[in-house]
Formats: structure tokens, sequence, C-alpha cells
């Protein structure tokens, strides 16, 4: 990029950067590693022979309060992708189109995917089951939405222990309804940015610098 702005310096008017794809992971910590979620287990009475049925109800309850969730927010139930190949996004925008969403929850996926989980197994040394990390796989919720500032953005959360999350964001159409709401004239170009930012660029760009924009309201 430098390069290019250095060959190019006597026709550019000036930059903007900005981020592509912005990733949140979270995981829940206390029971993030086997020693942990025994701990947890113990605390609420449960052997960890039981793991296993405990975290099935767990799973299921969640499921279905999502699908509830789901059904109040956007009419419909949480549908199934039968394949974990299959582009979750590309259905959620089918979706967003067909059924005119501007702004809200578009609609929640759920497929059959690899995840690291616990398995309750018979210790010798210890002389009763003990929890140990397992890959394994487990059934995972994708809630796609339109954010009014971010845009269209996805949550992936993983049902079984130890419940972890991601967060994704379109960088560049973040970067777009900033632009629309200082009125900053652009074009939009396979997916980049292109024309005269104006007065606007001073307000991303005061003095040389970077204005962060806050992650307020994220959700």
């Amino acid at each position: 990029m430098d390069t290019l702005l250095h060959k190019l310096g006597g026709i550019i008017k000036g930059s903007i950067e900005g981020f592509d794809r912005i990733v949140f992971k979270g995981i829940l910590r206390p029971i993030a590693y086997a020693a942990g979620m025994q701990v947890f287990l113990r605390g609420r009475g449960l052997l960890n022979k039981n793991y296993k049925d405990w975290v099935t109800e767990q799973s299921a309850a969640i499921i279905e309060t999502a699908n509830q969730y789901c059904r109040e927010n956007c009419g419909m139930a949480i549908q199934y992708i039968p394949s974990c190949h299959e582009r979750k996004e590309e259905l959620a925008h089918i979706q967003q189109k067909k059924a005119g969403i501007e702004s809200g929850l578009i609609g929640v996926w759920s497929c059959m995917e690899s995840c690291s989980t616990y398995r309750s197994t018979y210790d010798a040394a210890a002389g009763c089951p003990q929890l140990r990390s397992e890959n394994s796989r487990c059934k995972h919720l994708y809630f796609y939405c339109d954010h009014p500032d971010y845009g269209f953005k996805s949550i992936r959360l993983q049902t079984w222990s130890p419940y972890s999350i991601q967060i994704a964001l379109n960088g560049r159409e973040w970067l777009r309804r900033s632009l629309d709401k200082e009125k900053c004239a652009f074009t939009l170009f396979f997916d980049n940015f292109q024309g005269e930012l104006k007065s606007c660029f001073q307000e991303f760009f005061p003095e040389g610098g970077f204005s962060w924009v806050s992650f307020k309201n994220i959700c």
C-alpha cells in the first residue's frame, strides 16, 4: 500500500485505512479446561460420570431459547443445515433479501460441526471418572443480523461446553455506514471505496491521526 501511494502520490489526494473482517472470540474461562469443568460440576452436586447427560440437557435448553428468540424476532424457527460445508452467510443474505430485512435479526441457522469439549473416562489413579479434553462434534448456532452501525454481522455459538463464541463484523460495511452518517461522498466498487471524502476525511484523520469509532451497542 505504501509503495502504491508513493508511485501515485501525484494524483492521490488522500487515503483511509480500515478493517476488512473483524472477529471477536470468547469462551467461559472458568470451564475452559477439564479441571475447571470438574470444579463447576462438583459445585452443583454433579458427578463427572454424568457430564454427558448434563451437557446434552444444557445444549437442548440453549437451542430452545434460541429458537424462541428467533421466532419472536424474525418469525421463523431455527433452520437446520445438513452439511457443514454449506455457506451460511449466503443463506442469510438470501433470507434478508427475501424478507426485506433492513435492520435486526435475519435468522438463526444450526449445523453439526467439530468442537473442543470434554469426555468422562475412568481414571485408575484417581479411582473414579475424570474429565478429559476431547475433539468431538456438536450443534453450533449461527445468528445473522443487520446492525444500524456495523452492518451485516454473525454470531457463532457452540452449544456444548465450554461454549465458545465468535462474533464477526464486516469492517468495510462498518466504514460505509460511518461515511453515510457523515454524508461523505464515495463510490462502492467491488467492496472497495473510491471517491472524494471531502471534509469528512479530516474527521477520520484529524491532523494526520486516526480517530477510532466506538464499539458501543455492538449487538
